[in-house]
């Protein structure tokens, strides 16, 4: 089983490094996807090349998405009911899009708009695997943060400290990730 890490918008990949080698230590393979996390593609771009990543990927994943790359995980998986995907982490995603994305008039922050046609479109894609989601009330990035609480997720934890990046360093957090990935089916 191969688990991916994606992060989000402007953020430095590596920055995942330690949450990677945690997985890969206890869960089994885990690598960080790098992909155009500039804003300037598209989120329904990137969603196909993960796409076309994950087809290459013989048995289960599991994906972990931060902010925008949880949106490029939903994107990915929009048309590929196919793929063996095992689990979800969607830690600080805007499900239902954030308010800080108006003040940018990039491709990707278009797409993050609260009622854009891009999110209608996730939210009428089908999702029957099992999530866990993170989400943080006073988050300035995900305007509101409930934005970040998803319908589709069996768990949810409120983050307890107000920090968009919270879950890049949370010990607590990443712990509760690989209990997440590690619980049998």
């Amino acid at each position: 089983m191969t688990t991916y890490i994606l992060d989000g918008i402007w953020g430095g990949h590596s920055r995942w490094e330690t949450l990677r080698r945690r997985i890969e230590k206890t869960v089994g393979p885990c690598r960080i996807w790098r992909y155009d996390n500039s804003g300037l593609t598209s989120l329904e771009k990137a969603g196909a090349e993960l796409r076309e990543e994950l087809h290459r990927i013989d048995g289960p994943l599991n994906l972990v998405g931060y902010s925008m790359g949880g949106l490029v995980i939903r994107e990915s998986l929009r048309e590929a009911h196919n793929l063996p995907v095992r689990r979800a982490v969607f830690l600080h995603c805007p499900h239902r899009g954030s308010l800080a994305a108006h003040a940018f008039f990039l491709p990707a922050c278009r797409e993050m708009r609260p009622g854009s046609s891009f999110l209608s479109r996730l939210e009428e894609a089908p999702w029957k695997i099992l999530t866990l989601a993170t989400w943080c009330a006073l988050d300035a990035v995900v305007v509101p943060g409930q934005s970040a609480r998803w319908k589709h997720a069996g768990t949810t934890i409120q983050s307890p400290v107000p920090a968009h990046a919270w879950p890049v360093v949370s010990p607590g957090i990443h712990a509760a990730v690989i209990r997440f990935l590690r619980k049998p089916l």
